[in-house]
């Protein structure tokens, strides 16, 4: 197809959408309204999604040393760890440091610990984070087999379940944002069918004088891609704001015990401006796709 041809599209398109201010700003507030339902979801899927990656993070398998290792042999059994294949950090613990770590976590009740700096119960350890915490199961097995090592710790129901539950509600969220999409694009196509009723008998003689399908939707095609970009951009606007504003206040928030830390405002907005576009403007075409097909029956 020609350059001018597309041209012509768009030029009727953009006369078209002057022409029906009224329905042109309705289905933008259409396309808005659906694309701020879904941006409100997609945020949190971002946000549930980054929450859970931080969880798995934290996933630490922790190697208890026997007691009376030298330095070097400490220093053997690290690099030995390191090797392993999806081995993220290797973090060594002394005893001492062990039980200082645990008499400031007992806070007040510290005193409980008071005589056992010189006959201290604790062992040296290693910290262990990994790549991947699904490979903790494996790695404690590859870890334990190795010599001189008293036990190898890792919390496994704990982590089975963390996985689970991350694992659905990913999927979940994924699934819940594919049929917002769908939904979305029944109301737009809806809401453009009334400008495109107006016009049923401009397509009518159009197909008459011998207009091809394509030629008389394409002017349609176009204001569909313009009406969407238009509402994303706005909803892009409302959600962003939003979300700065949300994000500034949580932080200046205390939640007991529980600290709370939502995705970084700038991964958000470049999710938001590449997703948004794209629904935008495959909602805007598809809807202007659907409402016109009735009326190509000539």
């Amino acid at each position: 197809m020609k350059i001018r041809t597309y041209k012509y599209f768009i030029k009727q398109s953009i006369k078209s959408i002057w022409r029906n201010k009224i329905m042109s700003l309705a289905s933008i507030g259409s396309v808005m309204s659906a694309l701020l339902v879904i941006g409100i979801f997609l945020i949190l899927v971002l946000n549930v999604d980054y929450m859970a990656g931080k969880l798995e993070s934290q996933v630490e398998i922790k190697v208890h040393l026997i007691d009376g290792l030298s330095e070097n042999i400490i220093k053997d059994i690290k690099q030995e760890i390191e090797s392993l294949e999806g081995v993220k950090e290797t973090v060594f613990v002394s005893k001492d440091q062990a039980l200082k770590e645990f008499s400031e976590s007992l806070g007040e009740n510290s005193y409980l610990l008071e005589g056992l700096e010189g006959d201290n119960p604790l062992s040296d350890s290693f910290v262990v984070t990994l790549e991947d915490p699904r490979l903790a199961p494996q790695m404690t097995l590859a870890i334990k087999a190795m010599s001189n090592i008293e036990n190898v710790v890792y919390g496994k129901e704990v982590l089975e379940k963390l996985l689970d539950i991350t694992y659905f509600l990913r999927i979940g969220s994924l699934v819940i944002v594919g049929i917002l999409f769908l939904i979305s694009i029944f109301i737009i196509s809806n809401t453009i069918k009334i400008t495109v009723f107006a016009r049923r008998r401009e397509i009518g003689i159009m197909k008459y004088i011998g207009a091809t399908d394509w030629f008389v939707r394409g002017p349609f095609f176009f204001e569909g891609v313009i009406l969407g970009f238009f509402g994303s951009i706005i909803s892009i606007g409302l959600l962003a704001a939003g979300y700065y504003f949300l994000a500034r206040y949580i932080e200046q928030q205390m939640f007991g015990l529980l600290v709370v830390s939502l995705m970084p405002f700038n991964e958000v907005l470049n999710t938001l401006i590449i997703a948004l576009l794209i629904f935008g403007v495959i909602i805007g075409s598809l809807g202007s796709m659907i409402s016109i097909r009735k009326f190509l029956r000539v």
